[in-house]
């Protein structure tokens, strides 16, 4: 399977991935502690996500005491507009 991988020159990686905001960051390593895929490491005393290991699970998201971590095409604006559509519905 990883010949297979390595054959085809490149892989495609979902778009639902985690990003953060390096300012924002605290260096805490919570995220780190809680990704159950290994996609999160420590750069300059900030976290880095690993955008081909991130399967935008969300739980570092939800981990974050700073808020620095943000599910891309999951932001809370998102959500809330979803939420907001679902209830124009009801």
């Amino acid at each position: 399977m990883a010949l297979a991988l390595l054959n085809k020159g490149e892989v495609v990686i979902s778009p639902t991935t985690a990003e953060v905001n390096r300012e924002r960051c605290v260096g805490c390593g919570d995220c780190i502690l809680v990704c159950p895929y290994t996609a999160i490491a420590r750069s300059r005393a900030k976290a880095q996500i690993n955008a081909a290991l991130c399967k935008g699970c969300g739980t570092c998201v939800a981990t974050c005491p700073s808020g620095a971590i943000e599910a891309l095409h999951f932001t809370d604006e998102q959500i809330v507009a979803q939420i907001e559509g679902v209830l124009e519905w009801v």
